[in-house]
């Protein structure tokens, strides 16, 4: 099965004048924003620009080869992706520039975004989705009772950028993965009229839409045709908040369950996405008790229970949630928080816990159920004593390669 590196090995040598702009572009730029640019690509004050391929080559050397600690998403991009996206004829020569990357806790804000300059009247706008840091997923659970800092800075983002492309006289495309499809679907809905007459597409690549609790008008009502909504077979993020009837291209994927987020799993032909006829069966099912939750719960009540699951899981001055799972003093910390936390969080903590860990390893199943079970009931000591048993388990199966850890960009995302 082929993927989007695969599809730069074969269109890689071809230009987008040969052939246009399709569904796999889209994914690779959006894609390219998970890249921490910082110091390579100009931003919004300082100006000037920079080629891609030297911008990737940069990057390369910075990490020595190596580029995983500068992707800042789960998503597995890698040294292979941008050296293939650096060296094709058809990305290669494309400007960056207008970069941005703001992490502020006090605003519970995570955003990130730059322009790609495809040709001399073609630019598409990409927003970075959710990163690991606490922060970034706390600004998800908060998309189901308010728009947030996120969604407001995207949105000054691509007035601004809006207003370049009419000095410029450039169209627009708008796009981004996970967290970044429904700032570009936010943001295009939301821009002004003036601007949205230079968009020709945006892309919410398996991202959230917006609660109607939330937002009345989205982005379908708005943008109409415009916008395209890609998931995958096993969608759960990109289907949260999904309205009756909303078109979207389902693509199917070499991951399992929730792995299906990541964007490099997507399999593709050579001038498209390789589409799956539905999504699949437990993924409706999971989608529709997923649904059932954020309907019982008040846009207060929302609030009150994404306040104290990030609360407790900062105990102990985390800020990325590879630091909290670090120790095991780490995990009872949290552990021992969640239990000063009412039922209901305990339940949403247990459900987003249940799909983190993807193991067949019965140690480590056995070890996690007595956890889930204990925070159901709020037994502290319980609870201690399971997550010494899982970390101690996990930890084994993890040597041996027995046991993957998943984590899906939020409880709804």
């Amino acid at each position: 099965m082929a993927n989007i590196c695969d599809y730069l090995r074969w269109r890689g040598d071809i230009s987008l004048e040969e052939r246009p702009f399709n569904d796999v572009d889209n994914i690779i730029l959006s894609a390219l924003s998970y890249l921490d640019f910082t110091g390579i690509v100009p931003g919004e004050r300082s100006g000037g620009t920079i080629v891609l391929s030297r911008a990737c080559r940069k990057l390369i050397e910075r990490g020595a080869g190596d580029v995983t600690h500068y992707v800042r998403s789960l998503a597995k991009v890698d040294t292979t992706f941008v050296d293939l996206i650096a060296s094709s004829r058809r990305f290669g020569g494309a400007v960056l520039h207008s970069y941005v990357d703001i992490v502020d806790e006090q605003r519970s804000l995570q955003f990130s975004a730059l322009r790609i300059d495809l040709s001399s009247d073609e630019t598409y706008v990409s927003y970075r989705g959710t990163d690991s840091t606490l922060v970034g997923w706390r600004e998800d659970f908060m998309l189901s009772f308010e728009v947030t800092e996120a969604q407001r800075e995207a949105l000054a983002y691509l007035d601004r950028a809006g207003a370049w492309a009419a000095e410029q006289d450039r169209r627009l495309l708008v796009g981004g993965h996970s967290k970044g499809g429904v700032l570009a679907e936010y943001a295009a809905a939301k821009c002004a009229d003036e601007v949205r007459e230079r968009i020709l597409r945006v892309y919410s690549n398996d991202g959230p839409g917006m609660s109607s609790d939330v937002m009345r008008v989205d982005g379908r009502s708005v943008l109409g045709d415009k916008l395209v909504r890609i998931v995958p077979s096993y969608s759960v993020v990109g289907m949260l908040f999904a309205r009756q009837g909303d078109p979207r291209v389902i693509v199917q994927s070499s991951g399992t369950g929730i792995g299906q987020h990541d964007p490099t799993t997507w399999q593709v032909t050579r001038s498209g996405v390789m589409e799956a006829p539905a999504l699949q069966p437990d993924c409706v099912l999971l989608n529709d008790a997923i649904a059932s939750w954020a309907s019982d719960l008040s846009l207060a009540e929302r609030e009150r229970v994404t306040n104290e699951v990030f609360d407790a899981l900062a105990t102990g001055g985390a800020t990325r949630f590879d630091e909290i799972t670090a120790t095991n003093d780490g995990l009872q910390q949290v552990l021992s928080a969640l239990n000063n936390t009412d039922g209901r969080t305990r339940e949403v903590l247990a459900a987003l816990v249940d799909r983190i860990v993807n193991t067949s390893v019965e140690a480590v199943r056995k070890s996690a159920q007595d956890t889930l079970s204990a925070w159901r009931k709020g037994t502290k000591e319980a609870a201690e004593m399971a997550a010494r048993k899982v970390f101690k388990a996990g930890s084994v199966a993890l040597r041996k390669g027995e046991i993957k850890i998943v984590l899906p960009h939020s409880t709804h995302n």
